[in-house]
Parts: C-alpha cells; structure tokens; sequence
C-alpha cells in the first residue's frame, strides 16, 4: 500500500517552514503552479485531498521544502 500524504498535513507543514498562515487557497494556488509546470492532469489533485510519496518528493522540490515529514 502507498503512503498518502493528506493536503491538510501537507498544509500544516507549509505554515511551519513558513511560520505563517498558508490555508486551502495558498495551497491551491502553489498546487496549480505545481501541476501546471509539470502538465499533469489538474482534475486529479482536486478530486482527492492526498499526494502519493512521488508526488510529494516531486511537490516538496517544487515548493524548495521537504513536506515529507
């Protein structure tokens, strides 16, 4: 079974590197900017609230943070 990485974790991670306030909306748009550099499916991502362990590697180098712990 894959390991999945909910949004809303992956949010709370953000606004601890970050130490500010991120949300859904800041995590949405840096989701977009992440599936349209890499010309993925967009429908997928806001159809499931999870990332699988390559997605969140590939997010995390996109995002210059490790969201994986």
């Amino acid at each position: 079974m894959k390991r999945k990485f909910f949004y809303k974790d992956i949010i709370r991670r953000l606004e601890q590197l970050l130490h500010t306030t991120v949300g859904m909306e800041g995590f949405e748009i840096l989701l977009y900017g992440w599936v349209h550099k890499h010309h993925f499916n967009r429908s997928k991502y806001s159809m499931r609230d999870y990332m699988t362990g390559a997605e969140i590697l590939s997010f995390s180098e996109y995002a210059g943070y490790d969201l994986t712990q």
